[in-house]
C-alpha cells in the first residue's frame, strides 16, 4: 500500500535540488513545465496514476530520445479538492536562443503534448494536459520553476539548529524556497517527487548527466620523439558532483544564482 504523505520533506527539497543544480551546471534549463490533471482523463486514469504515469514517463523519454535531446526532469505529485490528483514536471528543452533563429523543438512539444491525454484513452480530454513556458530560452525561470514545484514543504521542517546557524537563529526549510508554501494535499503514491535517472545520484557520483558521458572519456595520446620513449598521457576523470545544499550551505545568497536571488528578493547582494 502507497504511504500517504501530506507534505515535502527535507529529503525530498534536497533530492529535487540536487538535480536542479546538477541540470544549471550543464544548462540544461527547466524553464518548461507541464501539468497534469488525472482527474481530466477520466475515472479509470484517476484510480491508476501510478501506470500512466510510467506510460507518460516512457512516452517522454521517447520523444526526446527521437531527437537525440537529453533527458532532464523532475516532478511533483499534489493532490487538491478542486482539480484532484495532478502532476508538476518541469524539463529541459531546446529553444530560441537568438531573435533571429528559431528552435521548432518547443512548438512541437506542445503539440505532442496537447494530444497525449487524449491518445491515451480514446476521447477529448480538454486541459488535461498543459504545457507552459516561454519559446525563447529563460535561464532565470529554472529556479523560479522548481521553486514552485516544492511550495507544498513542510512548514515545520528545521533545516539548520540555532545552534549551528550564523545569527543564532534556526533555519526552517521555508526560509530557502521563494515560492509561498501551499498546501499539496495528501498523495497517495509511494513517491511524492522524482527526478529523470540521468540527474540521480548514480549519474551526479558519474559527476555527468545522462547523455554526456562523451565527457567521461580519457583520451590518450602517444607522445613520441627520436630519443624519448613512447609514454602515454590521460585526462582525470570527472569529479563526482555535490550540491551545494548537500554541503551544508543554507544561506540563500550562496543556495541559489546570484542573478535569481536579487530578481526574488530585489536586494543587490555585495560584491
Amino acid at each position: 500500500m502507497a504511504t500517504v504523505t501530506d507534505s515535502l520533506s527535507e529529503h525530498d527539497f534536497a533530492a529535487l535540488h540536487a538535480a536542479t543544480e546538477f541540470a544549471a551546471a550543464f544548462e540544461l534549463w527547466f524553464d518548461t513545465t507541464i501539468t497534469i490533471s488525472w482527474r481530466l482523463m477520466g475515472p479509470e486514469v484517476e484510480g491508476d496514476v501510478p501506470t500512466y504515469f510510467a506510460v507518460f514517463l516512457k512516452c517522454l523519454r521517447d520523444w526526446l530520445a527521437q531527437r537525440q535531446l537529453p533527458v532532464a526532469w523532475i516532478y511533483t505529485h499534489e493532490n487538491s479538492s478542486k482539480i484532484g490528483l495532478h502532476t508538476h514536471l518541469i524539463l529541459y528543452l531546446p529553444g530560441d536562443l537568438f531573435d533571429d533563429i528559431h528552435c521548432a523543438y518547443r512548438s512541437d512539444f506542445r503539440a505532442w503534448a496537447k494530444g497525449w491525454a487524449a491518445r491515451q484513452v480514446g476521447r477529448p480530454t480538454p486541459r488535461a494536459l498543459r504545457v507552459r513556458g516561454p519559446q525563447k530560452e529563460t535561464p532565470w525561470l529554472h529556479w523560479l520553476t522548481f521553486s514552485y514545484l516544492v511550495k507544498g514543504y513542510d512548514p515545520c521542517a528545521v533545516v539548520q539548529s540555532a545552534r549551528h546557524a550564523p545569527d543564532g537563529r534556526a533555519v526552517f526549510l521555508a526560509d530557502v524556497i521563494a515560492w509561498p508554501r501551499r498546501d499539496g494535499g495528501a498523495v497517495p503514491l509511494k513517491h511524492r517527487v522524482g527526478v529523470s535517472r540521468s540527474l540521480g545520484p548514480e549519474r551526479r557520483a558519474l559527476g555527468v548527466p545522462g547523455g554526456f558521458d562523451y565527457l567521461l572519456e580519457e583520451p590518450t595520446f602517444q607522445l613520441t620523439a627520436d630519443s624519448v620513449p613512447m609514454r602515454l598521457v590521460r585526462w582525470p576523470p570527472k569529479p563526482a558532483f555535490r550540491s551545494s545544499y548537500e554541503d551544508g550551505i543554507r544561506d540563500v545568497r550562496r543556495l541559489y544564482p546570484k542573478a535569481f536571488y536579487e530578481r526574488v528578493t530585489r536586494l543587490v547582494t555585495p560584491a
